[in-house]
């Protein structure tokens, strides 16, 4: 939960490099990516890689589908259902993207 919040954080702020709140957000994030690595089931940590082999953006359909799936296997590693369609799990997370 603590990465999401965070890449919601890099996509709606952008805050200005080398400030503060760039530095801090930064150590968030790398403390969230950090307890995934450690309480990640394999194949959340395998979908995670291959999120930053990707860029770790959102800006092709590729990287959101990357994204999408790291989230459906960590959601299900929760205890939650298994998302039968990432596509809801995508618009819900990133917009509708055409």
């Amino acid at each position: 939960m603590d990465y999401l919040k965070c890449v919601c954080e890099h996509a709606q702020f952008r805050p200005i490099v080398g400030t503060h709140e760039q530095k801090e957000l930064f150590s968030r994030t790398g403390d969230a990516k950090s307890r995934i690595c450690l309480y990640g089931s394999k194949e959340a940590v395998a979908a995670f890689s291959r999120f930053e082999e990707l860029g770790a953006s959102m800006a092709t359909t590729e990287q959101r589908d990357a994204f999408t799936n790291m989230v459906s296997i960590m959601r299900t590693d929760s205890g939650s259902e298994v998302c039968v369609n990432n596509t809801d799990l995508q618009n819900v997370l990133l917009g509708v993207h055409k």
